[in-house]
């Protein structure tokens, strides 16, 4: 099954990482992302270049539901590190499966 990947983390880089990688790089990447714990009852994944996240699907302004066949990238360098460690807690210790 194709699985969608949203990377709007990508439209403004500011670091090595996401200046230099790619829409590619990053579809590689969640495909092989290890499954962590959710967060606001939002599946999380945990890959070599970034975590990611369920995204949601909005109607208007507002968020309708969580879309289980999207993720959106969450890259440590673009990111506060209040939320760099809500991540890296969702994934400490995980020992889940890749998402094949």
């Amino acid at each position: 099954m194709f699985t969608a990947l949203l990377i709007a983390s990508l439209a403004a880089p500011s670091s090595l990482v996401s200046a230099t990688a790619t829409v590619d790089d990053l579809q590689s990447d969640f495909e092989t992302a290890v499954a962590c714990r959710q967060i606001d009852g939002r599946n999380v994944w945990k890959g070599e270049l970034a975590y990611y996240i369920q995204s949601y699907v909005y109607e208007g302004d507002a968020a309708a539901s969580a879309d289980p066949d999207m993720a959106d990238a969450v890259l440590p360098e673009d990111n506060e590190p209040e939320t760099v460690k809500e991540f890296e807690e969702a994934c400490a210790g995980s020992a889940g499966h890749a998402r094949r």
